[in-house]
């Protein structure tokens, strides 16, 4: 006896509906951990200083790790005092949940004509991790003797 296979016993229309039904599942399920970064935005503030004086003016840039995700911006007042906004979908200013790579750069556009060494720009390594749920503070002290 020839056994059927289930597209074959419910007709082959209803086992492609089977079968696209069942892609889809698979694709929203592996979309779960990574598409809802927006519902975790995450205010982040903090304090730019540079050689021991507040920056204002200064523009800072968090670079996400995961591309996927938005990059963060924002402008030291002139206290140095900054809170970040984002470029990407919705209304929510702070950066989505995850790791950054942080750029410090001076504003052309009112900074107070700081240089800003390399290795907090084009070369930068500082790191910052948002977390949801928690003060999300960033202070920084810029160095710009070698």
């Amino acid at each position: 006896m020839h056994r059927m296979s289930p597209f074959q016993r419910h007709g082959h229309r209803d086992g492609m509906a089977l079968f696209s039904m069942t892609s889809l599942l698979v694709l929203l399920v592996a979309c779960v951990g990574g598409c809802d970064w927006w519902l975790r935005i995450t205010h982040v503030s903090g304090t730019v200083r540079i050689d021991g004086k507040p920056a204002g003016g200064v523009q800072l840039v968090f670079e996400p790790v995961d591309r996927s995700r938005p990059r963060a911006m924002a402008r030291t007042r002139s206290d140095g005092r900054f809170e970040l906004g984002r470029q990407g979908p919705g209304d929510r200013d702070g950066a989505a949940a995850g790791e950054y790579v942080v750029r410090v750069m001076s504003d052309s556009d009112g900074g107070e004509g700081v240089s800003i060494p390399a290795r907090y720009n084009v070369q930068s390594d500082l790191r910052f991790t948002v977390v949801p749920g928690r003060a999300n503070v960033f202070d920084l002290d810029v160095t710009t003797k070698p």
